[in-house]
């Protein structure tokens, strides 16, 4: 949790099927479904599910990206006068990507509404004891509430990165960092360099006594995604499938849907959707020179009239130097002071101090990324470990 951001050694109920990279090479060849195709099975999956909920209102999660935008555009199209309300979650009044959001909103003619979160760290305990887990960035949480106001159906265009190549900043890098004749041992590593933000320079240093760190253990777990003979690229995107997205995104998702009593529909990860998506090669989900990502959907987009923004797209994320300055510094030296994890020795005492003085010297993201994962962890280490706190507790 505390390297990678999930844990894959634990068992998950879901209806996002994991993959290996046998059923990639069974299904490539040089016959791969079309954008067209793709857009025709996607009607059908979103056909189905209102057919089946027949509801009056439903609820869509949008941010400026392609995925909602898309989702936003094909349901639009396929029921004209369908009562759709539109959420997005900032965490700053003056976002730019709401202001956007609402546009493209408009332009569907939705109502729009946004969710401004002042302090997303105040009800980490109540969040915490929902999933169960040591996060931290659940944000999801305020606009699948807030759909609840409006429907017990809330669509979202999640899998689209994953399955169609969205994370283009990481896949310039590691083909950047890759070197003919790599083994899997060196395109495991370049993986992690290309998701740094999830751990540090010093990371083996985090632990207490009590826990012993290995990088190799780590390299192990990734292993089935790079030891194959599949495209560079295709490596990439199942273990980006095979990770944050089976581990975090869609577990959490659900277990705030459940909790809130909504039903979440995400057309993309149907099935049907990650079969067509496994026949496509990168190269035409991704383009190298120009470092465009989705292309498929895209050309989807292009067809349906949409003012898409995707280029503003930040995906309801936050600016972390201002959430430290501003409110989560003080929080977790409040919490921190006296912390369970460091008197049981999971974690150090003296890393957690140099950290400290770290991000106030340089300010690096990394360092505050990683402070905001140990109050999440000693939340969690206190609520279902130590039975400290309780879940209505608020920082």
């Amino acid at each position: 949790m505390l390297t990678l951001r999930y844990d894959p050694t634990i068992e998950i109920k879901t209806s996002v099927p994991k993959l290996v990279s046998e059923q990639v090479e069974v299904k490539r060849n040089k016959i791969y479904p079309s954008s067209k195709d793709i857009e025709k099975e996607l009607r059908a999956i979103i056909n189905n599910n209102i057919s089946k909920h027949n509801p009056n209102t439903i609820s869509l999660a949008l941010s400026t990206g392609v995925d909602s935008n898309l989702m936003l555009s094909l349901l639009r199209d396929e029921y004209p006068n369908l009562d759709i309300k539109c959420i997005s979650v900032s965490f700053d009044d003056e976002a730019d990507e709401a202001t956007y959001a609402k546009k493209i909103a408009v332009s569907k003619d939705t109502d729009f509404y946004n969710v401004t979160v002042d302090n997303p760290l105040k009800d980490l305990p109540f969040l915490i004891s929902i999933v169960k887990e040591p996060r931290w960035n659940l944000y999801q949480y305020y606009f699948i509430e807030k759909s609840k106001k409006f429907s017990n159906i809330l669509f979202t265009g999640d899998g689209g990165d994953e399955l169609f190549g969205g994370y283009t900043f990481r896949y310039a890098k590691f083909l950047r960092l890759l070197h003919k004749g790599d083994d899997w041992k060196q395109r495991v590593s370049h993986y992690l360099e290309c998701h740094e933000r999830d751990w540090v320079p010093d990371q083996e240093k985090i632990f207490g006594e009590n826990i012993r760190f290995d990088w190799s253990s780590i390299h192990s777990l990734l292993r089935p995604y790079f030891d194959n003979n599949l495209d560079p690229l295709d490596q990439v995107f199942l273990a980006d499938y095979n990770g944050k997205l089976i581990y975090d995104f869609v577990p959490t998702n659900d277990k705030f849907f459940s909790h809130i009593g909504v039903t979440g529909i995400s057309p993309i990860l149907d099935n049907k959707i990650i079969d067509m998506s496994l026949k496509i090669p990168p190269s035409v989900k991704f383009d190298k020179e120009t470092g465009t990502g989705k292309i498929p959907l895209r050309e989807i987009l292009s067809g349906l009239d949409s003012k898409n923004i995707s280029d503003t797209k930040i995906g309801f994320g936050m600016d972390l130097k201002k959430l430290w300055t501003s409110s989560a510094k003080e929080i977790l030296v409040s919490a921190l002071s006296n912390a369970s994890i460091f008197r049981d020795k999971i974690i150090s005492r003296d890393f957690y101090d140099r950290s400290l003085k770290r991000i106030e010297e340089t300010g690096d993201l990394r360092y505050i990324s990683k402070m905001l994962q140990l109050l999440s962890l000693e939340i969690w280490y206190k609520i279902f470990i130590t039975f400290e706190i309780s879940a209505k507790s608020s920082l």
